[in-house]
């Protein structure tokens, strides 16, 4: 059985998109990312949520700035959900199941005297 993410790869992405996403370069790249922002979902932080994530995001897209293919300062970290929301015409099917932690904020501790 063909997943979405394979069938959009195999039938509509780009195929020196492709070429790209498969080199070495690109993918010491995600790496670092994903790193730097812990594997967590930077749209989902921004709305007080934390949600694992493994999908690199182009902020300013690959195919109309291509010169910012490897800057870090434009990739994010974003989950499947996020993404979809971000490409629908990528995503295709419903988007997984996310765990979700509700961030809540508090002051710090305060001593007593």
């Amino acid at each position: 059985m063909i997943t979405n993410h394979q069938y959009y790869d195999k039938y509509k992405r780009n195929k020196k998109a492709k070429k790209f996403y498969d080199s070495d370069p690109w993918q010491k790249c995600r790496l670092l990312a994903l790193r730097r922002d812990y594997y967590l979902c930077q749209s989902c932080l921004r709305n007080k949520l934390i949600t694992f994530a493994n999908i690199v995001h182009h902020i300013k897209s690959l195919e109309d700035h291509p010169h910012l293919a490897l800057v870090l300062n434009n990739l994010e970290t974003v989950c499947d959900a996020c993404h979809n929301a971000e490409h629908p015409e990528k995503g295709g099917g419903k988007p997984k199941e996310k765990t979700k932690v509700r961030v809540l904020a508090v002051d710090g501790n305060r001593e007593i005297t």
